[in-house]
């Protein structure tokens, strides 16, 4: 996992997960300011490479719309001058920014087209060529109001696996179910003389050491 966490608050911030049989490092780009919750890693086979970008436009952000826009012009310039042949990916959550204008910029292609979070398509992945055949946007396994866009070629042969519910039977457990046996152990009366604590760390020992 690379990450890029958020300057001066707790918590927040962009991450990229790959596969450890990949190999990884964090790209930077030019002009890169912390001001920004972007993040460029670039993943490399062994006859191509591919640079993922994870973005985090805030609804309010402190920085002009226009700055993060040329920001990512920029680097989406200077990853096709120094590897023309690479798969660009750009990912995350845009919020408000305009994605005219993200496509016009950058020159990507924009393959979510259904909403993410309520009726509007906040979540998006943005691609150099049509390096995905699917796109699905499916529901979070963890407590969100977005929802997760998966993307992947058909050749993987990806199976989605919706959850059934069952109804079991099983014993309930109340306060009276072991009553009548902790009324019974109440009763007992145990004690352990010398003889008997020695007994039994001489068969422990024994048991261990035979000799």
């Amino acid at each position: 996992m690379l990450r890029r966490d958020r300057v001066g608050r707790r918590g927040g911030g962009v991450a990229v997960c790959v596969s450890n049989r990949l190999k990884a490092d964090v790209w930077t780009s030019p002009g890169d300011s912390s001001q920004f919750e972007m993040l460029w890693v670039r993943v490399q086979t062994q006859t191509h490479s591919t640079f993922v970008g994870a973005l985090y436009h805030p609804p309010r952000p402190q920085y002009q719309t226009a700055a993060l826009l040329d920001y990512i012009e920029a680097g989406v310039d200077a990853v096709k001058a120094m590897c023309a042949l690479s798969t660009i990916v750009l990912a995350g959550d845009f919020n408000t920014l305009d994605d005219t204008e993200v496509t016009e910029r950058s020159d990507l292609l924009s393959i979510v087209d259904r909403p993410t979070r309520g009726a509007n398509i906040l979540d998006r992945v943005y691609v150099s060529s049509p390096c995905y055949s699917t796109v699905r946007v499916i529901d979070y396994t963890v407590k969100s109001d977005h929802k997760a866009v998966v993307t992947y070629q058909d050749h993987l042969s990806v199976k989605p696996l919706n959850k059934r519910r069952q109804r079991r039977s099983y014993r309930r457990r109340t306060p009276a179910q072991h009553a009548p046996f902790l009324e019974y152990a109440s009763t007992l009366h145990i004690e352990l003389d010398r003889h008997t604590d020695k007994l039994r760390h001489y068969v422990w020992r024994h048991a261990r050491d035979p000799r």
